[in-house]
């Protein structure tokens, strides 16, 4: 997903937009867990969007990608001469975001040593260049990411205990992917229009089918690079003979005959009421109109 979109109206997703207004209005240090491909970023960039520093910088920076050698004088910045290649004063990311925001993603592949310089900058919001003896005033809001579990790397030494308190005022843990299954339609759809791509109706429907019954280890970065290789390799890519089976006693069939029923069942049982039945089966309002629709269930049904 790009900019600041949050896709899905399921339960879980409609708490994440809550709590992402409610920490936007606040200027504390904030973590935000949850598995790889979750959309931790997109969370960050969301919270920089809603707040007071909207117009300010948003600043991410992904701690594992940066080689440990790199690290200091690319969040820190460095003066000339500080090293063999200074040629030249040079700030740092975090003098970078001054004013607005640093996303300080995978924060748990920082290495120890710079991890009391970081807090250095939570705690008296200044730095020091590399090979500069005097320090420089910033002014930004630190959010964090992680899927790591810091507190066990606090009682391995890998993690300073001061600076994980001072980085959590504020925590927001994004759900994966399987727990808000109810959104992958919603996604499909989104991916489809965002690159363009030239499925028909029925493909983009056996392709959501498809995906409803995934694992999705890799959460929506997987989904959207799944999609990718079905638009490359169609129409031979494999899943298109799967998705396009609804016939028989295949999973999917028996999947939208058990769907259909339960819907129908809870809708009977709630007067054909569609916000307690949607509270039963614990959705959306809107993604039980939807499933109202895909199976053409009405009180007239037989």
């Amino acid at each position: 997903m790009s900019g600041t979109t949050i896709i899905g109206e399921s339960l879980p997703i409609t708490r994440l937009k809550d709590m992402i207004l409610k920490v936007s209005k606040v200027d504390y240090s904030l973590l935000i867990t949850g598995e790889s491909g979750s959309g931790k970023e997109l969370v960050a960039r969301s919270v920089h969007a809603s707040g007071n520093r909207a117009a300010s910088p948003f600043i991410p920076v992904n701690a594992a990608t940066i080689p440990v050698n790199l690290l200091e004088p690319e969040l820190f910045g460095y003066v000339k001469g500080a090293f063999t290649d200074a040629r030249c004063d040079r700030k740092g990311l975090i003098e970078e975001a001054d004013g607005g925001s640093l996303f300080l993603d995978e924060i748990g592949e920082l290495p120890i040593e710079l991890q009391s310089k970081l807090l250095r900058v939570i705690q008296e919001g200044e730095i020091k260049r590399v090979g500069e003896n005097r320090h420089r005033r910033v002014n930004i809001r630190l959010i964090s990411a992680t899927n790591r579990d810091l507190e066990k790397m606090i009682s391995s030494g890998q993690f300073r205990e001061d600076l994980f308190y001072r980085i959590q005022d504020l925590i927001i843990q994004v759900p994966p992917l399987r727990e808000r299954m109810e959104d992958i339609p919603l996604l499909v759809e989104y991916f489809v229009e965002k690159h363009n791509f030239s499925f028909n109706r029925s493909e983009v429907t056996g392709l959501s089918d498809y995906c409803l019954l995934q694992d999705w280890k890799g959460n929506i970065r997987e989904l959207e690079s799944f999609l990718k290789r079905a638009f490359t390799y169609h129409p031979e890519f494999p899943e298109f003979e799967k998705v396009d089976s609804f016939s028989g006693n295949g999973l999917i069939e028996m999947r939208k005959r058990f769907e259909y029923g339960l819907v129908k069942n809870v809708l009977i049982k709630n007067g054909w009421n569609k916000t307690r039945s949607a509270e039963d089966l614990q959705i959306s309002r809107t993604y039980l109109f939807t499933l109202i629709k895909k199976y053409g269930i009405s009180s007239n049904a037989e």
